[in-house]
């Protein structure tokens, strides 16, 4: 089983490293030697980078590639979704839907609801408190809104009239 390519963003750093290092990667019969990676960067994945250091080519540059990989990966690995309010979704009565749960920087949350009667407002403390919204506050009105949370605390709120004050308003911690 091979392991996915790389992200889009690692594949284009590789694209702007290859004109100096395309000798190395590429044109190994001019040097008497194997290349340094053994594919080509728009292919390169994690399996191949494991597996240049495996054959012992190009130790330096396939060590910092695979420390890539596993940032790329653990990172990737340790988020989590969250859908708000389970299956009832975005809705009245959802402030108490963030206890027993445990959030991380770099969680998304899901809201779902109807978008002809609601919205999602990401708000400051004082904003979750007063239930209102700043005129600079970031609005979701798709219905469908997914957000990666900060660390620290993040406010939600519907910005609708009576909404908030009915409930609608969460605080998730993320650590």
């Amino acid at each position: 089983m091979t392991s996915p390519p790389l992200p889009l963003h690692f594949r284009v750093f590789f694209r702007l490293l290859t004109p100096r290092f395309l000798p190395l990667v590429h044109n190994h019969t001019a040097h008497k030697r194997p290349p340094l990676l053994s594919v080509a960067p728009h292919n390169l994945s994690c399996s191949s980078v494991v597996g240049v250091m495996a054959q012992g080519r190009g130790s330096a540059v396939a060590m910092g590639l695979a420390l890539l990989c596993l940032l790329v990966h653990s990172e990737v690995a340790g988020a989590a979704t969250f859908v708000v309010g389970d299956s009832g979704g975005w809705t009245f009565s959802t402030a108490g839907w963030p206890s027993g749960k445990r959030f991380r920087a770099g969680d998304v949350l899901e809201f779902r609801y109807n978008p002809w009667a609601h919205n999602v407002v990401a708000v400051s403390a004082a904003g979750y408190r007063s239930c209102s919204a700043s005129p600079a506050a970031r609005v979701f009105t798709s219905g469908n809104d997914r957000v990666t949370l900060a660390r620290g605390t993040n406010h939600f709120i519907c910005s609708l009239a009576g909404h908030c004050e009915s409930g609608m308003k969460i605080a998730v911690t993320a650590v």
